[in-house]
């Protein structure tokens, strides 16, 4: 059901009532809602209607749940008819009553001063600054509040102060994402045919029994005037039609339905019922979603239709089908995610388009060169494509397409970069030498981070203001961890490649054992790095190696459908590069182990008898030392007496695998090297140094600049939804970086968790693990 401010509004006086530390405080006794300027009290009947706690302060009319204030401490101590339970917090409304006015104790008001004593045992409803809550600031707070963008001027204040009673009851869904003014708030209460048109064409009969006969009759009337239609009279079908005309009058009512159409989804039935049975030449997919309809199943065939043919001739095909459908993308239609295909045909004539040529290059290190300057490209709108696909069933020939045209472009790359590796000495050589320490230098370490993911990366850190210098380097051969994590490690001298059988594991030099995860970690750290957990920031006086992203997992679990998840892996990485800066780091290396190949309905299968083979995985093999086979061999990073063979191209040992790595390909061996050496914007190093819990009560310092800064406990850092604070708000700082929080739930006692530092616009810059309560 859609929430409203009204909903919203008794949320938020319901949690004030239970915003106490069970075990260190008691519950309040009341909520005092203090208004000095009466701006809530219009809308006093409606609230009282789903807030039975809810008293008002005047005359006296206890069915209307009004009266003075004495009788309202006979309310507080349930010694009068009517008043809540004993596990129900009263709510008790205090029009022209100020917050002052409560704490000047002895200059109070003689009718006020039954109320006094209840500030101290009860809890007041203030906005985060202290101040009493306006209906305005409830709109625009993003503490606490709505965080709608309204406008300040004085007409729309007094135009709000009329609209509340409407205001209140109006889906927040419609008003988000829209400057909300005094035409707006006027329109509310005095609207204007065109809103009101499109409400009644989603739902006639809904829109009729919302009206009073009064306003129903209005309507009517308005309709009659600026559109010349009768509802009762003509009624949806007609009504429908001649919002397909998008003539006169109806031609604005169709700009309010272009713009927003979700906000009346049932225009797009009535629209469909009134389509013309045999449309002519003027009736286009622009306004009858039935024609839209046929457009998308006239994409389907004719997609399906590419699917086996050619690669140049499917590269034709897709160019002309996006000269006929890429107008449907600025219909209303794609806003309803009515045009999937037209969506998807976006990215796909963009990869249609780079792929109608194959690079090529004289040698490895200049192939890898502009593959890394603009060669990524191609990946990135086979990545875009497939991101925008939904279910195989839905965009089966969409993706079907995308191999047409992915898959040689794949193939013909892969072919010459093996052929050039293989030509230049059977392996690669690293371009730089092993990391060295340095204070305050940062190497985090992001499993399969391609070179087309991480210019995303860099994209993202530019518009928060963090610079970046880019570069890239050879994974090594093969393109799996085993061999590749250490290789980019600041331990690669310290490690030697032993037999084929050990499935291209690399072993410690000093004692032979192999290269386990606990033994890598000893080693960094015998090596003066530290080596910081997921969310640690360490000390940024020395150096430290963290490992970040889950790219490389979901690949392996997911399939082609990786690429709707790159968006957040991306925003995950942003977060905790910030986190790092902020926590001091001057110095930040981005590095990772391999790419990867993607490619639904899965990688070409090439075969390679077992008996050939030490150890065979998808995309690469360690063959046997007496092994003689006709595919490319290279030399194994580690080994060179070990050769691994490579599938041809961009084909695979097993069937059916859509994402793999190991092999020789640009995507798996060319890897990106991400410099940060910019301090955030505004040279924010604000951090959290101290937290300090009683009981479901936490006092936290905050040192460094804390102006707009906002602190919150999560169970996920990077997730706003597991906040385990009441009303799920980061709470703001004051002035000396102070904030004290709360626990929604004292039963979270005990359990892990994090507190989080936010920045203005939400990232976090920094965190502490705790146990709640303790």
């Amino acid at each position: 059901m859609t929430e409203t401010p009204s909903q919203r509004l008794v949320a938020a006086l319901r949690t004030t009532a239970q915003s106490y530390a069970a075990g260190d405080q008691v519950a309040p006794c009341a909520v005092l809602w203090t208004d000095p300027e009466r701006l809530w009290l219009d809308v006093m009947p409606a609230l009282q209607a789903v807030l039975p706690e809810l008293f008002v302060l005047g005359s006296y009319a206890p069915a209307q749940r009004s009266g003075p204030a004495l009788w309202l401490r006979c309310i507080e101590a349930r010694l009068v008819d009517g008043a809540p339970p004993h596990d129900t917090t009263p709510l008790f409304y205090l029009p022209g009553t100020s917050r002052e006015q409560l704490r000047a104790a002895e200059d109070s008001p003689p009718e006020l001063a039954a109320l006094v004593e209840l500030q101290y045992r009860g809890a007041m409803w203030l906005h985060v600054n202290g101040k009493e809550w306006t209906p305005y600031a409830f709109l625009v707070s993003r503490y606490g509040g709505l965080e709608l963008d309204v406008a300040k001027d004085q007409a729309t204040l007094d135009a709000l102060a009329g609209a509340l009673p409407a205001l209140l009851g109006a889906p927040i869904a419609q008003l988000q994402g829209r400057h909300l003014d005094s035409e707006f708030f006027n329109g509310l209460v005095a609207p204007d045919a065109t809103g009101l048109l499109l409400r009644w064409l989603a739902d006639p009969e809904a829109f009729k029994k919302s009206r009073s006969a009064t306003e129903w009759k209005a309507f009517c009337q308005q309709c009659k005037s600026d559109a010349g239609f009768d509802p009762v009279k003509d009624g949806p079908f007609k009504a429908a039609g001649l919002l397909a005309t998008r003539l006169n009058h109806w031609g604005k009512v169709w700009q309010r339905f272009a713009e927003a159409p979700a906000n009346y989804p049932g225009v797009v039935e009535w629209l469909k019922r009134a389509a013309p049975k045999a449309p002519g030449m003027f009736d286009t997919a622009e306004v009858w979603p039935s024609i839209n309809e046929s457009e998308e199943r006239a994409l389907q065939s004719a997609l399906e239709l590419l699917v086996d043919r050619p690669q140049d001739e499917v590269i034709r095909g897709v160019a002309a089908l996006e000269e006929r459908h890429a107008e449907r993308r600025a219909y209303p239609w794609q806003k309803l995610s009515l045009s999937p295909l037209a969506t998807a045909l976006q990215p796909l004539a963009q990869l249609a388009e780079l792929c109608q040529t194959a690079p090529g290059a004289p040698t490895p290190d200049v192939y890898a060169a502009a593959y890394a300057s603009i060669g990524w490209r191609v990946d990135a709108a086979a990545l875009a494509t497939m991101a925008a696909c939904g279910s195989p069933e839905q965009h089966g020939a969409v993706l079907g397409t995308l191999r047409a045209v992915y898959l040689p472009w794949l193939e013909h790359t892969a072919r010459h970069l093996q052929q050039l590796i293989h030509a230049d000495g059977q392996t690669v050589s690293r371009r730089t030498q092993a990391i060295e320490p340095a204070p305050g230098r940062m190497v985090v370490f992001a499993d399969g981070l391609r070179m087309d993911v991480a210019q995303q990366l860099a994209e993202r850190l530019a518009a928060i203001g963090i610079e970046t210098t880019q570069d890239w380097e050879w994974s090594a051969i093969p393109s799996v961890t085993a061999t590749a994590k250490p290789a980019t490690s600041p331990m690669a001298d310290l490690v030697t490649g032993g037999a084929g059988a050990d499935e291209f594991a690399t072993r410690l030099i000093a004692s032979e054992q192999l290269l386990t995860q606990d033994r890598f970690v000893a080693t960094l750290k015998e090596r003066r790095w530290q080596f910081l957990g997921a969310d640690d920031t360490g000390d940024p006086s020395g150096s430290a190696w963290t490992e970040a992203g889950a790219l490389d997992k979901r690949g392996h679990t997911e399939g082609w459908k990786l690429a709707r998840s790159v968006d957040t892996e991306v925003r995950d990485m942003v977060s905790r590069i910030t986190a790092l800066l902020t926590a001091g780091w001057t110095e930040l290396v981005v590095v990772t182990d391999h790419g990867w190949l993607l490619m639904p309905g899965g990688l070409p299968k090439v075969e390679l008898k077992a008996f050939l083979t030490e150890t065979r995985w998808s995309r690469c093999a360690a063959l046997k030392a007496d092994a003689q086979t006709d595919v490319h061999t290279f030399k194994w990073h580690w080994n060179p007496s070990v050769m691994m063979a490579s599938p041809p191209g961009a084909g695979s040992y097993r069937a059916g695998i859509e994402y793999s790595h190991g092999g020789v390909s640009l995507q798996e061996m060319v890897t990106p090297v991400i410099r940060i050496t910019s301090v955030l914007p505004g040279g924010g190093a604000a951090r959290l140094v101290e937290a300090k819990w009683l009981g479901a009560k936490c006092r936290v310092l905050v040192a460094g600049p804390s102006a707009g800064v906002r602190v919150d406990v999560r169970t996920s850092q990077t997730d706003p939804a597991t906040s385990l604070l009441a009303d799920k708000q980061a709470r703001d700082t004051t002035a000396d970086g102070r904030v004290t929080i709360f626990l929604e739930n004292d039963a979270d006692i005990g359990k892990p968790a994090e507190i989080v530092l936010l920045d203005s616009s939400g990232q976090v810059i920094h965190c502490l693990t705790t146990t709640l309560g303790q």
